[in-house]
């Protein structure tokens, strides 16, 4: 296990980064700056086509260490977490979580975060934290745009929990698999990713964050830009074309 409990394997063109930090897998600043490590050090390899995050035990991840209110420790642990959603919310290579268990608080924001995520059908997904006289500022961002604003209201406001059934119609989940039955699902999508183009996917991923924010047709000349300047002129762009012309498949060189 590596520094914070987090491993990386790498399997063919794809990466899974694992966290676990017994017994609920509740995140310190250690284990977020070792996250944020890994993260970007598989992302930087050319070849990987999908980065998993996944967790050891029982549980997804139950949030973030509590800290006093005040406590340095806690403004610190704060700028490490915002720093690794800001990561995954612009890496360019996809990005898939594994969620069994509980996925509360920032749990359930690493999912968010994520572009793909699977999760078991038991899972259980909530922000709890105005219980605690808080709330998940990650969440308020970004859960309305997936589930609309009644539904994010319903989880934040009040704390409610979801079943993974209830997240999935919500369109927080991708795909419902029975237990243990994760790294069969991830398998499932690294087989749809390998073939593809490497450059190109990261290319798309950036195209889909931009289209995602900001002005409308601010968003489309970005996006625009972004296929005209830089996936255009890339080879592998070219050889998909040449490719699709010649009746044959596609050899990437991922560039």
């Amino acid at each position: 296990m590596g520094n914070g409990g987090v491993s990386v394997t790498v399997d063919g063109r794809s990466a899974t980064v694992t966290f676990h930090r017994p017994p609920d897998n509740v995140l310190d600043r250690e284990t977020v700056v070792a996250l944020e490590s890994r993260l970007r050090e598989v992302a930087r390899r050319r070849d990987v086509r999908l980065v998993a995050l996944a967790a050891r035990g029982e549980d997804f991840c139950n949030g973030t260490e509590i800290l006093p209110p005040g406590d340095g420790r806690s403004d610190s642990l704060f700028e490490a977490w915002h720093s690794l959603v800001r990561f995954l919310l612009t890496c360019e290579v996809p990005t898939c979580a594994l969620v069994q268990g509980r996925a509360l608080g920032a749990g359930a924001e690493l999912a968010l975060a994520c572009d793909f995520v699977f999760a078991e059908t038991t899972a259980t997904f909530g922000f709890p934290e105005i219980h605690r006289g808080s709330f998940p500022p990650v969440a308020a961002v970004l859960l309305e745009r997936r589930t609309g604003r009644t539904k994010a209201a319903d989880l934040i406001l009040c704390g409610a929990a979801m079943t993974a059934e209830a997240a999935e119609r919500r369109g927080l989940i991708n795909a419902l698999v029975n237990p243990g039955d994760l790294i069969e699902a991830l398998d499932t999508m690294r087989t749809r990713l390998e073939t593809l183009s490497a450059s190109s996917l990261r290319l798309a991923k950036r195209a889909l964050n931009q289209g995602c924010s900001g002005d409308l047709l601010a968003a489309l000349s970005a996006v625009e830009r972004t296929f005209s300047r830089e996936l255009m002129k890339t080879e592998d762009a070219a050889e998909g074309a040449k490719a699709s012309l010649e009746g044959r498949p596609p050899v990437w060189i991922d560039r």
